[in-house]
């Protein structure tokens, strides 16, 4: 955010379809802007009445921003703060228009009080009368006399009057709650502290929470009495009956006590639980409808089956005990509680499958062991089964709705980082670059230990970070300071205990510690013990095994499509299909590995697309020179220079494809390849492999397989190493 320039006043007017409108407004500014220097930004939401094109002819000295797309009010008055140069900003709607002398004055009042990070004009209707501009903040009384017909049947309300603050004289300037957006000067500093509008709000309530934040921010917001504008424009969603601006309005109002009510702050603190009874009850459903169905469908072949068919009455205590020992299996592996919160839709069908393959053992045990009783042995294994499938299909829909709910940007994590130096910065533009994730950041904690950096919200000292979290409504806090101390990390990881806040710290001991790190207690001492690494003997072995069988496998199915690419490469006059490229293997041995070459442009988009260029390496994968998953493999001139953590690669088989490039290109992560490569080696576990290998099928089906992958292109010490199919 820019300022401090040679303006002592920026306007910014946010247009949408309002040339009627602009030119009142733009041409009040022009007429009262009075000694002060004045800039006026304008903003067009893409109009279709010729706004931009008035602007632009009728009042040059505006600086105009137009869009190509209504990216909502908040939105674009943000972008307007964001390109204005002048020292206190004002937001005005395109419908006010700026009586003489009343810039001015809120120039003046600014400067006169300098706790005000808000304050607003007195407005006025069109017919001279005084307009409800300045509210206390709602209360669920007078959001029910507003939002439905109690208001008609109570026009006199005491509570709505009070409300309105129709109980004090609009003569004279005071304190007040909250300002309609029409009219708003902001001050630069109070805007480092608690942000611009938020953006969430399309339109309605961001004048609400801007100014809730600069109370919380430690300013205060004013009514200005002797500065005076007229404002036209009557608000639609005050209207009667239903219309597009009333649904965005009562959107506006859930997002807004999504963001700052008690009663959902206190229900975010208990999400977890809340979360695992969703879960189980899903499960439950998943349990009991699977069971129904494998009955069901072993009833309907009892005339092509020799054993008899028992009646349902027969398995009720079957199906209590399915329910239990299911239920446990899937909370021992981790289908229930934080760990589930991080789990893909291939992690979830592994896990899934591994719980139910355990209960499934347990419950066929138990039809051997009832007394008297011969459970059909077709049910028990086809219900196993059907709850694989259900029960994940429950949990894709439940997470596909939660992604849904936060494309919308409810039920957000509003998250504060602490630590304000290069670390945090990055980390907060990671954040704000991936929203999918659901976080809502309300700023950055000053330490003292670092550099401040400018672009996020400072919320305070790492003292005030205890009352900052419930008063910010915090739900994590993630420390991306090296300087601050384990002890005040520990204080406050206590306080969190009670608070139900998560906790995250950005550490340099990432890069040494693995899963098989633990912490245990030595000679009376609490130590961090690190087991063997994982792709040494045993892990290995196991690995070759399944590359050496999946490999034949695939090199069956491989052999027809690679008589269709020699056809086409031939056809092409470019000789054989396969070409052989040099790569450093385990040990940094070099071996050449099998690339594909593809003539045609769509051809070869089609082969890279869907990962169908990477075949020809299943005979390095054959003959032990790679594997399935693995770091990406480097050309010999590229492997020098790696740190020894990196150099970490070359304890593993080079990979078809890998960590890195799978979570790339899913968009699961934007960090170091060679680092996520490092970490891979580090953690190999076989269940991660699968999940994979399932990922990477995902990704080639949908052609989403990146281009930039196994088979031959440059693959040196790049942004990505590169796997690429095609010719170098």
């Amino acid at each position: 955010m820019t300022g401090g320039g040679a303006y002592e006043l920026s306007i910014v007017v946010v247009g949408y379809n309002s040339r009627y409108d602009l030119k009142n407004c733009l041409g009040s500014i022009r007429e009262h802007a009075g000694p002060i220097a004045v800039e006026t930004v304008v903003v067009d939401n893409d109009s279709v009445d010729g706004s931009a094109a008035f602007v632009r002819q009728e009042f040059p000295e505006a600086r105009l921003f137009e869009n190509g797309a209504n990216v909502g009010y908040a939105r674009a008055v943000n972008q307007g703060i964001r390109e204005s140069r002048g020292r206190y900003v004002l937001v005005l709607n395109p419908d006010v228009t700026v009586h003489p002398g009343s810039l001015g004055r809120l120039v003046d009042f600014m400067g006169e009080h300098p706790d005000a990070g808000l304050a607003g004009a007195k407005l006025l209707n069109p017919d001279g009368s005084i307009q409800d501009s300045c509210r206390r903040f709602h209360t669920f009384w007078t959001l029910l006399l507003r939002r439905t017909m109690l208001g008609r049947l109570f026009p006199r309300s005491r509570a709505l009057a009070r409300y309105l603050m129709r109980d004090f004289d609009h003569l004279k300037s005071r304190e007040v709650d909250w300002l309609s957006g029409a009219c708003m000067i902001a001050r630069r500093e109070a805007l480092a502290d608690v942000g611009l509008m938020d953006e969430r709000f399309f339109m309605y309530f961001e004048d609400v929470d801007w100014c809730y934040r600069i109370w919380k921010g430690g300013w205060k917001v004013y009514y200005v009495a002797d500065a005076t504008m007229e404002h036209a424009g009557a608000r639609e969603s005050a209207k009667p009956g239903i219309s597009r601006q009333l649904l965005v309005h009562v959107v506006s109002l859930f997002h807004f006590y999504e963001k700052w009510g008690n009663l959902i702050y206190g229900a975010k603190r208990y999400w977890g639980a809340i979360r695992t009874a969703i879960l189980l009850a899903s499960d439950l459903v998943a349990i009991n409808g699977s069971f129904f169905l494998a009955y069901a469908l072993r009833s309907s072949l009892k005339g092509y089956l020799l054993r008899p068919m028992f009646g349902f009455g027969l398995y009720t205590r079957f199906l209590i005990f399915a329910n239990i020992v299911i239920v446990l299996g899937f909370a021992l592996f981790g289908l229930y509680g934080a760990k589930s919160r991080r789990q893909t839709g291939a992690d979830l069908l592994l896990r899934t499958l591994r719980a139910t393959l355990v209960a499934a053992i347990i419950l066929m045990a138990s039809t051997y062991m009832a007394a008297g009783i011969g459970y059909s042995r077709l049910v028990v294994g086809g219900f196993a089964g059907l709850v694989v499938v259900t029960s994940t299909l429950l949990r894709v829909l439940l997470e596909w709705f939660h992604r849904i709910v936060r494309a919308a940007r409810f039920d957000l994590t509003r998250a504060v980082i602490v630590g304000t130096g290069e670390a945090a910065v990055r980390l907060g533009g990671r954040i704000l670059a991936h929203p999918e994730l659901g976080y809502d950041l309300a700023g950055v904690i000053e330490t003292g230990g670092s550099t401040r950096q400018s672009g996020f919200p400072v919320l305070g000292g790492l003292s005030e970070l205890p009352r900052l979290v419930d008063d910010q409504r915090i739900g994590e806090v993630i420390f991306a300071d090296p300087d601050v101390s384990y002890d005040r990390m520990a204080d406050f990881l206590l306080n969190a205990r009670r608070s139900h806040v998560d906790v995250k710290m950005v550490s340099g001991l990432t890069a040494i510690l693995t899963q098989r790190a633990r912490i245990e207690e030595f000679l009376d001492l609490p130590v961090i013990s690190f087991e063997r690494e994982a792709l040494l003997r045993a892990g290995a072995a196991v690995k070759r095994v399944l590359d050496v069988v999946v490999g034949g496998l695939l090199l069956v199915l491989w052999l027809p499509f690679l008589a269709v690419t020699a056809l086409v490469t031939g056809a092409s006059g470019r000789g054989a299909p396969l070409r052989t490229v040099p790569r450093a293997g385990v040990g940094r041995r070099p071996y050449g590995m099998r690339a594909l070459k593809a003539s045609d442009d769509a051809f070869r988009r089609f082969v890279l697309r869907h990962g169908l260029a990477r075949f020809p390496a299943v005979l390095n994968v054959l003959r032990g020179e790679m594997s399935f998953v693995g770091p990406a493999p480097l050309e010999p001139d590229a492997t020098a220079g790696l740190s020894p953590r990196e150099s970490l690669r070359f304890d593993a088989r080079p990979g078809i494809f890998g960590l890195a490039e799978v979570s790339g290109a899913s968009g699961g992560s934007d960090g170091d390849p060679i680092a996520l490569d490092a970490y891979y080696v580090q953690n190999w576990t076989l269940g991660g492999d699968l999940a994979l290998v399932l990922k990477w099928l995902i990704l080639c089906t949908t052609g989403r397989c990146p281009e930039g992958a196994a088979s031959g292109g440059p693959a040196g010490r790049v942004s990505r190493p590169e796997r690429t199919g095609e010719d170098a």
